[in-house]
Order: C-alpha cells, then sequence, then structure tokens
C-alpha cells in the first residue's frame, strides 16, 4: 500500500512484501470457533520472481493458530492467534527474535495483544506462572475488531478462509502499528480478494477450504503452500538463513565504527553506530541521520528491496570525507528501548534533539559542526530541530514534505487506486478512494502519531530555520511529489534563510534509486536497488562545505 505500508507504522516508505502485504479481516466469534479438531502442519514459502525470500511454519489445532516466520534479513516473529475464547475477546500472542537469533536465543520481545469490546490492550507477555500486568497502551477501537499480524499472509489466508460474509467492511487493529484500518473482501471463484487502498492480496483455496497459493499482484509476491514431508525439511532447516547483521566498518575502510548508546532525557536509550575518519585529527564534524516513517534500524534497511541500505551509504560516502555520522534504531526498534507505537514525529524530533545534545558532549566531536540528514518524515524532523537551535550547522532535507499529511495522503490513495485499478470503472474508484479517507478520519481518532501528522503544516516551521539547507529531491518520486521541494525552498527564503540550495534528480525515486518510474511496487525489482551515486555525491559535496570537512 502506497499510503501505509503495514509493517512500518507510517506511511512515507514503499510498498514492499514484508511491510505492505494488505491481510485485513475482522474475525466474528463464529469465525474463531470454526476450527479444525486435529492439528494440521504446511509450510508457505514467499517468493518474488525466482528468489525465496521467506518462509512462514503453520500450526492449525482445534485450540490456537501458531505461525513461525521467517524473512530474509528480518526479525523471526512467531505468533499465536488463540480460536477458543469468550464472545468479543480476540487474543493475540506475539514473540520477535533479531535477525539472525540462534533457536536457543531468548526473544527481545513478548507481547500479549488482545481486543475486548470496543478497547484494544497491548501487554508484555508474563513469565510462566505469573500474572498479566496492567496493560501498557489501551487503544479505543471499533467494537469487534480484533488484532492482525499485518506481516504474516498466512494470518490473513486463515482469516480469509473464514470470513462468512464477503463485501462488507472489515475491522482490524494492525498488530505492527496498532492502528484501526478496514477492508473489503470479494469472492472470485476459488479465490478471495482483499483490498485496502488499491492494493490486493489473493488467496486461493481448493474444494475443500485448504490453502493452495497466494498473490499480491502489485508488488510481484506468490506464496507457495508446501505440505508433508517437503513442509517439513523446510521447518527443520528454517530457510532461509537470516544472517546477523553487522554494523561494523567494512574491511580497509578509512573510518571505523563505534557502538555507542544515547542516554535522552525521556529516559529511554537509543543504541545505534557512529562512523568516524581514522585519519582525522582533532574534533571530527558530524553528521545525524533521521529516518523515514515506519519503525526503521539505523541502516534503513527495506524488506524487499534487496541490498537497500540508504543509511550506511550515507555514512560509508561521508566518512571517506572526513565526516563523522551517527545513525541510531528508532525508539522501540532494533536495540533501542522506548515505545515505537504511541510516538509521533514531535517525539521523533526530541529523538534527535538528545542525539544532538549527546554529541556535543564528546571530547571527539566538535560541538559547532553537527548537521541533520533527514529522509522522508526526516526531512519533516529535521526542520523542527533546526528551527530551535541556530547552532546546528546545517540540515539536508532527502524527499522531505512541505504539505499537510492529509493533502500528502490523500494524493497518495488517489494515486495507489488510479494506478493500481486503472481498469475499473471511475465511479468504482472514487468510491473506493471516499472509503479510504473515512478510514483515514477514523484511524486518525485511535492513532496519535497520524493525528498529528494530518494537521502537521512543515512551512510554518521551514520559516523558522536559519542554518543552510539542502533540499534533494527525485523527480520520480510518487511518494512525496518534486514540486514540494521548490515549495519548501520558497518556505525557508520567505522566512529570511538565504543559503537554501535545491537539487531535483531526474529518473530518481523516493528511495533516491535509479528508476523512470517511481512507483513503489517496483523498488526492489530495480536493476540496482541501491541509492545513487549522483545524489550520495551531492549531499556529500554540500556537507562538505557546510561541515568545512576535506
Amino acid at each position: 500500500m502506497i499510503l501505509r505500508p503495514l509493517f512500518h507504522r507510517r506511511f512515507l516508505q514503499p510498498v514492499v512484501l514484508a511491510s505492505g502485504v494488505i491481510v485485513l479481516l475482522m474475525l466474528s466469534a463464529t469465525m474463531l470457533r470454526a476450527q479444525a479438531t486435529t492439528t494440521q502442519e504446511y509450510a508457505l514459502v514467499y517468493v518474488v520472481g525466482v528468489d525465496t525470500i521467506g518462509v512462514e511454519r503453520m500450526q492449525h489445532s482445534d485450540s490456537a493458530i501458531v505461525g513461525d516466520l521467517r524473512m530474509r534479513g528480518q526479525p523471526r516473529i512467531r505468533w499465536t492467534q488463540q480460536v477458543k475464547e469468550p464472545s468479543g475477546v480476540y487474543t493475540l500472542h506475539v514473540d520477535a527474535w533479531r535477525p539472525g537469533a540462534a533457536e536457543s536465543d531468548a526473544p527481545l520481545q513478548r507481547l500479549v495483544l488482545q481486543t475486548r469490546g470496543d478497547s484494544a490492550y497491548v501487554y508484555q507477555a508474563p513469565a510462566p506462572g505469573a500474572a498479566m500486568s496492567a496493560p501498557q497502551v489501551v487503544l479505543p477501537v471499533r467494537a469487534g475488531a480484533a488484532w492482525m499480524m499485518n506481516q504474516s499472509l498466512a494470518h490473513g489466508a486463515w482469516a480469509a478462509r473464514r470470513a462468512s460474509i464477503i463485501g462488507d467492511t472489515l475491522w482490524v487493529v494492525m498488530a505492527a502499528g496498532a492502528t484501526v484500518q478496514s477492508a473489503t473482501t470479494v469472492q472470485r471463484g476459488d479465490t478471495v480478494a482483499l483490498t485496502i487502498a488499491g492494493l490486493v492480496s489473493e488467496y486461493v483455496f481448493d474444494r475443500d477450504q485448504q490453502l493452495t497459493g497466494l498473490r499480491v499482484p502489485a508488488q510481484g509476491v506468490r506464496g507457495v503452500v508446501v505440505r508433508g514431508d517437503a513442509a517439513r525439511t523446510l521447518s527443520a532447516s528454517a530457510a532461509p538463513p537470516t544472517p546477523p547483521v553487522s554494523y561494523d566498518a567494512p574491511a580497509n575502510a578509512p573510518y571505523i565504527a563505534e557502538a555507542v548508546r544515547v542516554p535522552t532525557p525521556m529516559g529511554h536509550t537509543l543504541v545505534g553506530t557512529l562512523t568516524k575518519p581514522r585519519a582525522a585529527g582533532g574534533k571530527l564534524p558530524v553528521v545525524v541521520t533521521i529516518s523515514g516513517s515506519g519503525p526503521q534500524e539505523r541502516d534503513v534497511a527495506l524488506p524487499g528491496v534487496e541490498g537497500y541500505r540508504f543509511f550506511r551509504q550515507i555514512a560509508d560516502t561521508l566518512g571517506r570525507r572526513g565526516i563523522a555520522v551517527l545513525r541510531l534504531d528508532d525508539r522501540g526498534v532494533g536495540e533501542s528501548g522506548g515505545t515505537f507505537a504511541t510516538a509521533t514525529s514531535r517525539d521523533f524530533a526530541d529523538d534527535t534533539r538528545a542525539a544532538v545534545a549527546w554529541l556535543r558532549t564528546r571530547d571527539d566531536i566538535d560541538g559547532t559542526r553537527i548537521a541533520l540528514v533527514g529522509h522522508s518524515e526526516g526531512g519533516l524532523v529535521a526542520p523542527m530541530v533546526a528551527a530551535n537551535d541556530s547552532s546546528l550547522a546545517a540540515i539536508a532535507l532527502l524527499a522531505g514534505p512541505a504539505y499537510t499529511g492529509a493533502r500528502i495522503i490523500a494524493f497518495q490513495q488517489r494515486w495507489a487506486i488510479d494506478n493500481l485499478l486503472s481498469s475499473s470503472a471511475a465511479s468504482m474508484r472514487d468510491s473506493m478512494f471516499n472509503d479510504a479517507q473515512r478510514q483515514l478520519d477514523s484511524t486518525a481518532r485511535t492513532n496519535p502519531w497520524m493525528r498529528e501528522f494530518l494537521i502537521n503544516d512543515p512551512l510554518p516551521t521551514a520559516r523558522r530555520v536559519r542554518v543552510p539547507v539542502l533540499v534533494l529531491q527525485g523527480e520520480t518520486d510518487v511518494q512525496i511529489t518534486p514540486e514540494q521541494a521548490d515549495t519548501l525552498a520558497v518556505a525557508l527564503r520567505g522566512g529570511g534563510n538565504t543559503d537554501v540550495t535545491v537539487r531535483r534528480l531526474p529518473n530518481t525515486n523516493h528511495l533516491f534509486q535509479r528508476d523512470s518510474v517511481g512507483a513503489p511496487a517496483g523498488y526492489g525489482k530495480l536493476p540496482d536497488r541501491r541509492a545513487t551515486s549522483e545524489s550520495l555525491g551531492i549531499l556529500a559535496d554540500w556537507l562538505a562545505v557546510k561541515l568545512r570537512a576535506r
């Protein structure tokens, strides 16, 4: 979904397999009771083209459905859907391990997600034998909604098979993001299609209502069902392997990588990597990277976009130019503490301020030569910080928004519907757009980030920024449209800023990949999925001047 990939909590990221598969259904008590009385096992193999990028192992019984999802380079997730509960109560248990964790490792996070009536609850899973503690988060939801494991196609397939009313608007609370969402389903022969904001996921069943396959056409994703001995072999091998992520500097690099922990006034600690040039003398200039929407680890690696690690590329490029780079896991993500689900853009600005303050305490960093580089939503956050900190040396806004969230999301919804359903009648597309807008209003009532984002106008903040600014924008970006770069520049200069540089790059998409089309569904299919050397070079040249580096 272009509007808002569901693996991520917010909308300014691409649609790819693990972050954009739409599996949204409200599960009624009748559906939940309609379970098999014997245990069934199978494996769901996730395929893009000829590449296997993930395996999900499934066990169905009359009391629970258990999925074990392993996507290449992503956290391992084990979820358990309880299917025998009091009417109106739906419980989903979720355990998560870091990528590459050993089978014997304890999970990094264990949650119990429950809906009762018109409320949704997030609990930390209790220790064996201990009572459930008070919920960490309580959200108002539609009565009868249920949590959904939105990373899992298998969870969606199970829900689709039990949908007793086809075509109604159905409500769920998404496990990744804690937002209320709606979807529609349509039965076409042996296929159940689920649609939201124009993106369709199709589940195929045989006469016995057993899943035989699935497709996400817009993303080029197929799900191959494997049963019997072949499924057990896949289970034993835990394919595909997910080696641990290393944030070390490459061999023979002219910089080193230091693991760091950044305390914040809010009480949580941010964890990340500080790269520093080896041969530098004296105190170093430094860049703080600010990620785009969604729970991002420090490299901004994206599921389904193999080889894309934008912030690692920035750190490598700048490290070779004598500039240190601090990149951090978002709060509540990876090794960082804090809670992501309830955080807003202003909270992420506070985290950035904490990072800047921490850098100014270090003996090896020049506190007068600190710059911010924000991508996508990070381009919204950086001006928030700079507007109140004129001692920053510079900020770079990479595909930063100039419009309110309401305007941006409306464009993205319309673009998705018109492009993905171009053969459908205009009246049908208009109806879907209107439904998506109503859903957005509903989401805003329960989601703090969305509520703030919809009304946040970046331009008044931009007019208060006095430090040098680079506005870098791809011409084929359909998530943050290219004219927004010029709009931002007008606001920056209108506030009295005399040092504003705008560069619009041809054939460059929202991720700064070489791309003549720019459609998010194509990000993972490009011949070269890395950010372009042109965009990195422009950024490095500009920062070298502003930070007085080589």
